[in-house]
C-alpha cells in the first residue's frame, strides 16, 4: 500500500486516529497529490531533500496547532456540557412549574368544591330542619300524631345526612391542609366492621334494606384504622343512599396474595356512563339523587380515594344502570417495606 492508504487506515482506527501525519516524498506536490494527502488526513505534504530547520519548523508550529486545537476541544466540551447542564435544569424548572401549576389547579378545584358545599349542600339541609321545626313549634296541635311523628322523623334524617356530610367536610378539609394524622397498624378488620355495620343498619332499615356482612375473623389489614373506618363506613352509607327499598348490600372481603379486598355490594340503581366518569373528581360538577331524594355531592367518594391511595391501596368500581354497583378497594395485608 502507498503512504495515502496508510494514513487512511491509522485515521480510521480509534486508537490512532488523533496521530498527526506528515506526508514526505519525491514527488513534486502537486494541487491533486496535496488534496490527496489532506483528504486522507494529513497536516502537511513536503519533498526530498529535506530541510532539517525547516522540518523542525513545521512539526513546532504544528505542535502547537495540535495542542490550540484539543484547548478547543477541550473548551467546547465544557461548554457542551455547561449547556446539557442548563437544559437539565431548564427541564426541571418546567417540570416544577408543571407540578405547580397541577397542584394549584387541584387547590382552586379543591377550594371551590369546598364553598359549593357549604353555600348549597349544607346550607340546604339547615333550612329544611328550621322550616321543619318552625312548622312544628307553630302549628304543632293541628297536625295528627302520625303526622307530628312523621315531621320529626324527617328532621332526624336531614340532620343525620348533614352531620355525616359535615363530617366528610372536615375530614377531608384536614386532608387538604395536611393536619390529619397517618397512623398506620395492623388490626383484624371486622374490630371496625362490627360497628360500621350496626350504625348503618338504622339508615339501612328505614329504607327496608337488607345489610349484611360476610368478613371473617381472621382477615387483618395493615392501614390506619381511622381513616378505613371512615372509606367503609362511606361506601355503605352511599349503598344506602342509591339502593331502593327493599334492597340488598353486602358487605364483603377476601385475602389474595398479601392483598386485602374489601367489597360493598349493592342491587340499587347503578350509575350512568356520564357519572361515572366523574367518580372521584374534585372538579367535576356532580349532582345525583338517591332513591329517596337525598342530594350526593360526590365529596364521600373523594375523601375515600384519597384515604385509600394514603394507605397503599386502590379503589376500583363496577356498575350497571338498573342492576347496581360494586365498590372493591385493596390494602395491604401486613406492613410494606421498600
Amino acid at each position: 500500500m502507498d503512504g495515502f492508504e496508510t494514513a487512511r487506515l491509522i485515521k480510521n482506527r480509534p486508537k490512532t486516529s488523533n496521530i498527526p501525519i506528515i506526508f514526505i516524498s519525491a514527488f513534486d506536490p502537486t494541487q491533486k497529490l496535496l488534496a490527496k494527502g489532506i483528504a486522507a488526513g494529513g497536516y502537511d505534504y513536503l519533498t526530498k531533500p529535506i530541510d532539517d530547520n525547516q522540518l523542525v519548523y513545521r512539526l513546532k508550529m504544528y505542535l502547537r496547532f495540535i495542542k490550540h486545537e484539543f484547548l478547543m476541544n477541550l473548551h467546547l466540551r465544557e461548554l457542551n456540557l455547561k449547556l446539557i447542564e442548563e437544559i437539565e435544569e431548564r427541564k426541571a424548572t418546567e417540570q416544577s412549574l408543571y407540578i405547580s401549576q397541577n397542584e394549584l389547579k387541584a387547590a382552586n378545584a379543591s377550594k371551590d368544591k369546598f364553598f359549593s358545599i357549604i353555600a348549597h349542600d349544607l346550607k340546604n339541609p339547615f333550612n329544611g330542619i328550621i322550616g321543619l321545626s318552625s312548622l312544628l313549634i307553630d302549628d304543632y296541635d293541628s297536625f295528627q300524631a302520625a303526622e307530628q311523628k312523621e315531621f320529626i322523623k324527617d328532621i332526624k334524617t336531614t340532620a343525620e345526612n348533614t352531620f355525616r356530610l359535615l363530617q366528610n367536610l372536615l375530614e377531608w378539609s384536614q386532608t387538604q391542609t395536611g393536619k390529619i394524622h397517618f397512623e398506620p397498624a395492623q388490626f383484624i378488620l371486622t374490630s371496625i366492621t362490627t360497628e360500621i355495620v350496626d350504625l348503618v343498619r338504622t339508615s339501612a332499615g328505614n329504607k327496608n334494606i337488607a345489610l349484611e356482612s360476610s368478613i371473617s375473623p381472621d382477615i387483618q389489614v395493615f392501614a390506619d384504622k381511622n381513616m378505613i373506618n371512615t372509606i367503609i363506613r362511606n361506601l355503605l352509607l352511599n349503598a344506602v343512599k342509591f339502593t331502593k327499598n327493599g334492597g340488598k348490600i353486602t358487605l364483603s372481603a377476601r385475602s389474595v396474595n398479601h392483598v386485602v379486598e374489601i367489597s360493598v355490594t349493592d342491587n340499587g340503581i347503578g350509575i350512568s356512563p356520564e357519572n361515572f366518569k366523574k367518580l372521584f373528581c374534585i372538579d367535576c360538577t356532580t349532582v345525583s339523587y338517591g332513591t329517596d331524594g337525598e342530594q350526593g355531592t360526590g365529596l364521600g367518594l373523594i375523601l375515600c380515594k384519597e384515604f385509600i391511595e394514603k394507605n397503599s391501596g386502590t379503589i376500583r368500581v363496577e356498575s350497571e344502570l338498573g342492576v347496581g354497583s360494586t365498590f372493591t378497594i385493596t390494602l395491604p395485608e401486613t406492613a410494606q417495606f421498600n
